[in-house]
């Protein structure tokens, strides 16, 4: 026969349970002489959930209930505070009681909570591994291409170079003007390279990063890094035009990087500076890369081609020539004007001051000789100009220093003159010639008035045809 606990646990009524046991501690009533039905007393049923846990084979005393007892019955009473459901109201039920092992379904939970929190963290670090490896794999295209030029663009850009910077502040300049990607490292490559005790030049400089930093340092350098040298020379009246052709020719540096270098030329020179922003002039620097004799570096840095050229100008004018031009009312930079037009006209150096005293009586003279009529100033543009910028664009030039139209000097020189033709434009003979023409043989027929020169005009056709 079943004990009490297989009767509970088969859905025993315990209605009926609570019945007989009030009925049977209650037989006698304090009125024996009409008995009266037996009342049912409200018990309170706590359930153990631990004891229902306890196998009914497993030895258990049979005082105790399988985990149900009454609320007067104190021995079994729990005393723990934090469990949870440990008190509940029986009710009637048919059903037999669900109970949930609670150490397997933890388990269960734990099991497939590690399973997603692997899979999570698994996902995690293969996320992190795939983007470190794309963030190193491109930090290192782009120190590549910083350090060999690789998928780099060839379009120049401008950069100021101030005077006195070192490798490491011109880095980060190339880096503000974006032409290198990552600076720590090409300062560490420059510092590998051996060039962080290297000179560097100031000045404006046309770079672009398909240079690579070391080409472009390479460009700033005051000191070549090439042992090969070669000795050119240039002569009096040439054009910048003819000097950047002659220099790329033999090697020197390349001309349009030297174009590029005197387009917004901001060398520190006092004659640079004087003189005055003028559209309407082809090059600010021709009349001042003065002729001479140079030794150059095999692909040396434009910058400084360019300041041998200046450089040499500036030692050659001396204090006394300022005050000079000052003393007979011209600028240093209408004296060397005046001076490349000499250079073009004259046949020789001992036709220099005769020819400079014309074209200075003529500009005091504006009048009754607003032009000065040299064809050379024409020739200029039509020669050395228009075939570089286009007809169009020479076309501007060409009215702005065609002299037998336009009054006074043209925008700037036509050429880079030699000292005699700059000294003869200084210290000029004092005449009172306003015309001036050469034959074929190059010799040169003065006149004072119009009518001497159509004269000495028919007389130049005379000896031409004589020849």
């Amino acid at each position: 026969m079943k004990d009490e606990n297989d009767k509970i646990r088969s859905g025993y009524d315990i209605d009926r349970i609570i019945e007989e046991y009030s009925s049977t501690g209650n037989s006698k009533t304090e009125n024996s002489e009409a008995p009266k039905p037996a009342e049912k007393k409200k018990f309170v049923v706590h359930i153990d959930e631990s004891l229902m846990d306890t196998p009914a084979d497993s030895g258990t005393s049979k005082q105790n209930t399988g985990g149900i007892y009454f609320s007067n019955y104190t021995k079994h009473r729990p005393q723990e505070k934090n469990n949870r459901n440990r008190y509940a109201t029986a009710q009637p039920t048919n059903e037999k009681p669900v109970v949930k092992k609670t150490q397997q379904t933890s388990s269960g939970k734990t099991r497939d909570t590690v399973e997603k929190i692997g899979g999570k963290a698994a996902a995690g670090f293969l996320a992190f591994i795939i983007i470190t490896t794309v963030i190193l794999s491109y930090i290192g295209i782009t120190c590549t291409g910083d350090m060999l030029a690789v998928n780099r663009s060839d379009e120049n850009v401008p950069v100021s170079i101030p005077e006195g910077a070192s490798y490491s502040e011109i880095i980060d300049i190339l880096k503000d003007a974006g032409l290198i990607k990552r600076k720590a490292f090409c300062k560490a490559f420059i510092r590998f390279r051996d060039f962080d005790d290297e000179k560097y030049l100031s000045g404006d400089y046309y770079l672009n990063s398909k240079m690579g930093v070391e080409g472009m340092l390479k460009d700033i350098m005051a000191a070549p890094v090439t042992a090969d040298t070669i000795t050119l020379s240039f002569p009096e009246g040439w054009t910048i035009s003819q000097i950047f052709e002659k220099l790329q020719k033999y090697d020197v540096c390349d001309s349009a990087k030297l174009y590029t270098a005197i387009k917004n030329a901001n060398f520190s020179y006092d004659f640079l500076s004087e003189i005055e922003d003028n559209s309407k002039r082809y090059q600010k620097l021709e009349g001042y890369m003065f002729p001479d004799t140079y030794d150059f570096y095999v692909g040396a840095d434009t910058n400084y081609v360019i300041r041998k050229f200046l450089d040499n100008f500036e030692s050659k004018w001396e204090d006394e020539y300022d005050e000079r031009a000052k003393s007979i009312g011209f600028t240093r930079d209408e004296v060397i004007t005046m001076a490349s037009i000499v250079q073009k006209e004259a046949a020789n150096a001992d036709q220099m001051k005769t020819i400079a005293s014309i074209l200075i009586n003529r500009l005091k003279n504006q009048a009754n000789f607003p032009t000065l009529g040299c064809d050379s100033t024409a020739i200029y543009v039509s020669n050395y100009v228009t075939p570089l910028v286009g007809e169009a664009q020479g076309a501007n030039f060409y009215a702005a220093y065609d002299t037998s139209a336009v009054k006074g000097l043209p925008p700037g020189p036509i050429c880079n003159p030699g000292m005699d033709a700059i000294r003869s434009v200084l210290y000029a003979e004092n005449t009172d010639y306003y015309y001036f023409a050469h034959d074929n043989s190059g010799k040169i027929y003065l006149a004072t008035t119009y009518q001497e020169h159509k004269n000495n005009l028919i007389l130049i056709i005379k000896a031409n045809n004589s020849d």
